[in-house]
């Protein structure tokens, strides 16, 4: 699952890259190929179970992170051409927003924004609308079987929905599209259709760049679901430094937490996925599952033979688990469930699945 980031020239966004992912990829313009980096998941839940368990392995679930070349006016089609081209191939995309308090602040962020996103939509039209013309031809033309027929109609009918709403200057992600609808266009990469987050990259007044987004908040673009303040610049120069040496500076800072660990985790829950969680002596660890998946796809995102054999998960939530402090505890309280295959899996559910093979 990867998350693509984009922004303006001069938005720092290669440096909020590097933020998050403790990369070092050049800031500063020229970038060619997209960089890519695997970050973990900050679950402070793994490390309450690690904290009981003591295990030999902890792991995280992870999200990959692509930054993309900066979206500039006038670059031309060829360029622009394979800027969009790599992030039609992500899941989500986090647009970067420079949001420094000394200069157009919270007006300036939110039209930036805006013209970013009205350049998302310009870049689906073009998209659309040259299919769409393709087909209605095709229509005309009356070629195919009934069956080709009826389908290519039904894509007609959803591009037409499509390209109206565009040409309004809104994203696709305004529709009301059912799972039929989206499978016609699914293919595209539309760029308005994924799910959106907006990265402020603040300055180093962290606490004004911070008041600056809370106020930004309510006058979000339609296809920005939240925004997140980073101070990019100064989180990528501590993510180079040993972890004392950051704990330091960031004391010296007024710093609580990294900004970084938020976006991480918000980045994640864009993909719409939750996380259940195993526990043990052997491995602490948190699964990555979409939400709405049952106890079996659990039990086969651990391995296929946990699936194939599958008996019943054990189930309890985290909260109980860490009240009760063992599976024995859990298990006495009445906390601790037996689940079939359908069961729905919730976010922080520590599972352990029996099985047979």
């Amino acid at each position: 699952m990867e998350i693509g980031i984009a922004g303006p020239p001069g938005s720092g966004k290669t440096t909020v890259f590097n933020a998050l992912t403790k990369s070092h990829a050049q800031t500063g313009g020229g970038q060619r190929d997209p960089h890519r980096a695997v970050v973990k998941v900050p679950d402070a839940r793994v490390d309450a179970l690690s904290a009981i368990f003591h295990p030999k392995s902890i792991k995280y679930a992870d999200v990959e992170f692509v930054d993309v070349a900066g979206l500039a006016k006038g670059s031309g089609a060829e360029s622009e051409a394979a800027i969009l081209g790599h992030l039609r191939t992500v899941d989500a995309l986090a647009l970067v927003v420079p949001a420094f308090v000394s200069e157009a602040g919270v007006d300036g962020f939110v039209a930036e924004l805006v013209s970013l996103g009205e350049d998302l939509v310009l870049a689906d039209l073009a998209i659309v609308e040259k299919r769409h013309e393709r087909l209605e031809r095709e229509v005309r033309m009356g070629a195919g079987t009934p069956a080709e027929r009826q389908l290519r109609d039904a894509e007609v009918d959803v591009l037409r929905r499509v390209k109206d709403v565009l040409n309004e200057g809104q994203p696709v992600s305004a529709l009301s599209l059912n799972p039929e609808d989206l499978a016609h266009i699914r293919n595209f990469g539309l760029l308005t259709a994924k799910p959106t987050i907006a990265i402020a990259n603040i300055g180093d007044d962290v606490a004004g760049g911070e008041r600056l987004v809370e106020a930004a908040q309510g006058r979000l673009p339609v296809f920005a679901r939240e925004v997140l303040a980073i101070p990019g610049r100064l989180e990528m120069e501590l993510a180079e430094l040993d972890e004392d040496e950051a704990q330091e500076f960031m004391e010296a800072m007024g710093l609580r937490a990294l900004h970084a660990g938020e976006v991480i985790q918000a980045s994640y829950r864009l993909l719409d996925l939750i996380s259940f969680l195993t526990a043990g002596e052997d491995e602490c660890r948190a699964w990555p599952i979409r939400r709405g998946s049952t106890a079996l796809d659990a039990a086969g995102t651990i391995h296929s033979d946990l699936a194939r054999g599958f008996i019943r998960a054990e189930v309890v939530a985290y909260q109980d688990f860490i009240n009760a402090g063992s599976t024995a505890e859990a298990r006495k309280r009445g906390k601790l469930r037996s689940e079939g295959k359908t069961y729905v899996v919730e976010d922080g559910d520590v599972i352990n699945v029996l099985f047979n093979v």
